[in-house]
């Protein structure tokens, strides 16, 4: 069974080791932006080796392994070179729509369940992507771990599905370490890239939706007490301006979505895991439901059950009316 620590580590191991470099690097020559249309078709390739959770600063996805990807191997079916797949959800909101299959930061039922998809499905639910090194820049090493090593000179080829097709959108070129360095570097800023621009399409657009005015208001829900004479509450504030967590050292600014009698607070930037926004399959953090005119409070993040020792109510935890 594999914990959260542990898959906070792919995405490392898939990019290989970067060392120690800055991260602002100047991306110049090496890099070769394009647009067109490839001979090469990846589908053959989309199920050889299962996938596996990974992790970006804006999410989670999916991705052949651990560290090399899949191998280039005829005999499996790959005819192609070395290469690692990428699967981006288009709805951001993927993890939480299947939390079923994940139970206490475990995901091997996510992964069995993702990897008995047909490759049409894979395409409806995902945008795919594979950085290829051909067969032609790989060099046998009988007798190492890896089958396979590069040439000297060699180049990585980024493909997407896209309108039916596979394109081929950037290349990298390599000629030294200090290259193979850089690119391991464009792997992963492009993969982060593309997981935020999915994020940020997703608040942008429930930003823009509007709430019912009842909806602005203070919510308090009493916690337990574990010093005399004071009091702890679990407070929530939803303004016209700004929606946050009282009593939270850090202003993680949350956006509210109304669904009928059921107000959804979301993460617009969770600065809880260093900075990074982890755990999406447990969004929203809060929600709050209105039945007639009184309001409950349910929370995945915040473990009220936890720190309320009596049991919550059909719909939550009552909110405490303020005078």
């Amino acid at each position: 069974m594999k914990s959260l620590k542990e898959y906070c580590l792919i995405l490392f191991f898939t990019f290989s080791i970067f060392g120690c470099k800055d991260s602002n690097v100047e991306k110049k020559e090496e890099i070769k932006p394009q647009k067109e249309n490839s001979n090469l078709n990846f589908d053959k390739v989309l199920k050889i080796n299962d996938y596996v959770v990974g992790i970006s600063e804006a999410g989670y996805l999916f991705t052949t392994s651990y560290d090399n990807g899949v191998y280039y191997e005829p005999k499996r079916g790959n005819d192609l070179g070395n290469l690692v797949t990428f699967l981006i959800p288009k709805d951001f909101l993927f993890f939480q729509k299947h939390s079923k299959y994940i139970k206490d930061d475990e995901y091997e039922p996510l992964e069995e369940y993702i990897n008995k998809l047909s490759i049409e499905e894979y395409k409806k639910a995902f945008d795919i992507y594979v950085f290829l090194v051909d067969k032609k820049y790989l060099v046998p090493t009988p007798g190492y771990d890896s089958p396979y090593d590069y040439t000297k000179k060699y180049q990585t080829d980024l493909y997407q599905f896209k309108d039916n097709s596979w394109q081929k959108i950037e290349s990298f070129n390599v000629d030294n370490e200090k290259m193979g360095n850089k690119e391991n570097l464009w792997r992963r800023e492009f993969i982060e890239k593309k997981s935020k621009e999915l994020q940020t399409a997703f608040f942008n657009s429930i930003s823009k939706l509007k709430i019912d005015d009842s909806w602005y208001r203070d919510y308090g829900v009493p916690l337990d007490a574990y010093e005399p004479n004071y009091s702890y509450v679990y407070y929530i504030k939803v303004a016209k301006d700004s929606s946050y967590i009282v009593e939270r050292p850090l202003k993680d600014l949350l956006v509210p979505y109304q669904n009928g009698d059921t107000l959804f607070l979301y993460h617009k930037q969770c600065l809880l895991y260093d900075s990074k926004y982890l755990n999406n399959e447990k969004i929203p953090e809060v929600k709050i439901v209105k039945v007639k005119d009184k309001y409950y409070v349910t929370s995945e993040v915040f473990d009220l059950k936890n720190s309320i020792s009596t049991k919550p109510e059909k719909y939550g935890f009552p909110v405490h009316e303020s005078k």
